[in-house]
């Protein structure tokens, strides 16, 4: 079995127009679509698709419309970057946890025969509290075993202090042995807010799933008051309110 937890940190670093940094721990599930009939059989507190302390249930994924999460993922990679890539895909995300999901950002993984890396990957992003959810797909570079960049103009309303006039620069290296993402946004050429998720990988093994629920038993809930506490913060210090688009499109129409 290929599916693993990773254990690791997110930061984010804005310089601009008001300095403000923010570093907590997180855990995430790094789980292969395959694998998710027996990837938590004979574990009490851990389940797929039936309620439990923690779980991957369908719905919170990409696409809940359609049954199978592994079609869903590919129709999508299929439509965004109009091949139909073959090979297994793997999710890394945050599970509910008693009753409560919520993922800022998920990675869907296609991985090549070998499994050594990924032929494409596709992010989704679910921003809050408007509850949208906004799929990029990406192909990885074959020349490159380690990363990937991507560079993209902003397409869809993430935080109401950072507006739709930026450029996005995201690097991705696979998941192995540890897993990174960076993002960096850019306005005016100039460089004012960057994200990172560094995380170490472990296997699913009674211990770690143990240490996973003792350590972060809240941790979707934790994520989620996180980013209203830091939005409050970056209120108080005078930073820039974005309003969503679509209303400032009803306001002038």
């Amino acid at each position: 079995m290929k599916s693993s937890l990773y254990f690791g940190k997110v930061s984010h670093h804005r310089r601009s127009p008001k300095a403000h940094h923010l570093n907590y721990n997180v855990y995430m599930a790094h789980l292969f679509l395959d694998e998710l009939e027996d990837v938590f059989n004979g574990r009490l507190f851990w389940s797929v698709n039936h309620p439990n302390v923690s779980s991957f249930q369908r719905a919170d994924y990409h696409r809940p419309d359609i049954a199978s999460l592994e079609e869903a993922v590919r129709s999508t990679l299929r439509r965004q970057l109009g091949q139909d890539l073959s090979g297994r895909i793997s999710v890394l995300t945050h599970l509910r946890t008693f009753g409560y999901c919520f993922n800022p950002v998920t990675f869907y993984y296609l991985w090549d025969k070998q499994e050594v890396k990924p032929k494409a990957v596709l992010t989704e992003i679910t921003n809050t509290p408007w509850g949208e959810k906004y799929a990029k797909s990406f192909l990885w570079d074959e020349s490159d075993t380690t990363k990937i960049k991507h560079a993209f103009r902003k397409e869809f309303h993430v935080s109401p202090f950072i507006g739709m006039d930026v450029d996005y620069d995201w690097h991705f290296h696979p998941p192995a042995k540890q897993v990174k993402v960076d993002m960096f946004l850019k306005q005016e050429g100039k460089l004012f807010f960057s994200a990172h998720l560094l995380l170490k990988q472990k296997p699913i093994s009674a211990l770690n799933l143990a240490w996973a629920l003792l350590r972060f038993p809240w941790i979707t809930l934790q994520i989620t008051s996180s980013i209203y506490w830091n939005a409050f913060l970056l209120w108080a210090k005078g930073c820039p309110f974005y309003s969503h688009p679509k209303h400032a499109v009803s306001a002038n129409e």
